[in-house]
């Protein structure tokens, strides 16, 4: 498989909003949002953040950003409008550090890791925190599977050291409710649906475990778990593939059957990865790391890494858009 390395740095451009498919790319240290132009090979500045953009949910032509506020920052929610450019931004609690979220039905339902420790999931709308529902250490992840919610705990405690288990949640939404629960490798965090199956990784504990992925039917049963021998941070998934990111920047492909197809070292780091339609985009490198890349992989095809800042802009989130 062939890496590919356009030789430039993508140039920052300040204008209307460009029409066609684009690449959404929150900076965490520099506290921006900017837009990847496949066609114009081009950057270009949306808006400013709040503290640690951690996490876009996409809704018709709204995007919202989770801005987690981290240990010491000022949590929020902002909504952008496509349509006018209208940016609103909904401050939060400071207790609160909400790391992902989901859009059903007018209302956010958002992980709460904590400042220092939560067990709360936190449901968001028109401006303010409407409901809660205590759940388990430090929430991570949520989805949806038909009326379901998904949510994953990593079982790390107040003290920051880890259980040897973690757990995942099936919860209603009406009433808000844990239904359902099963135990899990440690650290479990990331959680990716594909029809009627659920794929949940747990990173295991970092540099003394490894990870394992789990696929769990909707009935809320296991069927089948694989260790991967990297801490694996991040997945996404397609009609075929599901890719793996590490923390020390290998990326794994595997089946739906959880057989792994192929591995490969693209990067320093995996931040985020987010898949749409046949490709994945990866934000590399960032935080500790210079500079930061944009990758656009398809497995077993050429990937482009895609140079977008010299310096360390604490590249994080990215999702895919057509406006």
């Amino acid at each position: 498989m062939a890496l590919s390395f356009i030789a430039c740095k993508s140039k920052i451009e300040n204008s209307d909003i460009v029409i066609g498919d684009k690449i959404l790319i929150a900076f965490q240290n520099s506290k921006k949002v900017y837009y990847f132009s496949p066609d114009s090979q081009k950057l270009y500045f949306l808006f400013n953040t709040g503290d640690v953009p951690n996490y876009f949910i996409l809704n018709g032509n709204e995007v919202f950003l989770i801005n987690s506020g981290g240990f010491t920052g000022s949590p929020s929610i902002q909504k952008f409008n496509f349509s006018n450019g209208d940016l609103s931004t909904y401050p939060l609690d400071n207790n609160f550090n909400p790391l992902s979220g989901i859009y059903v039905d007018g209302k956010i339902y958002l992980t709460d890791f904590g400042k220092h420790y939560s067990e709360n999931l936190i449901v968001f709308q028109n401006g303010q925190i409407i409901d809660s529902l205590k759940i388990s250490n430090h929430p991570i992840d949520v989805k949806l599977i038909d009326s379901f919610l998904i949510v994953s705990t990593n079982g790390m405690k107040a003290d920051y050291t880890y259980d040897n288990f973690s757990k995942i949640f099936k919860i209603s939404i009406n009433p808000l409710k844990k239904l359902d629960s099963l135990i899990v490798y440690p650290g479990a965090s990331n959680i990716n649906i594909y029809k009627d199956t659920i794929f949940l990784i747990s990173t295991g504990i970092y540099n003394q475990t490894p990870s394992r992925i789990y696929k769990i039917s909707k009935n809320f049963q296991k069927i089948d778990s694989l260790n991967i021998s990297k801490n694996i941070y991040f997945s996404d998934i397609n009609s075929e593939y599901l890719v793996l990111g590490s923390w020390d920047g290998w990326i794994y492909v595997l089946n739906h059957n959880l057989d792994i197809l192929d591995s490969l070292k693209i990067s320093q780091s995996i931040n985020f990865i987010h898949a749409f339609l046949d490709k994945f985009y990866i934000s590399a490198n960032g935080f500790s790391y210079n500079p930061n890349y944009l990758i656009i992989f398809k497995p077993f095809s050429k990937a482009d890494s895609i140079k977008l800042s010299d310096e360390d802009l604490g590249i994080g989130p990215v999702i895919y858009v057509k406006f």
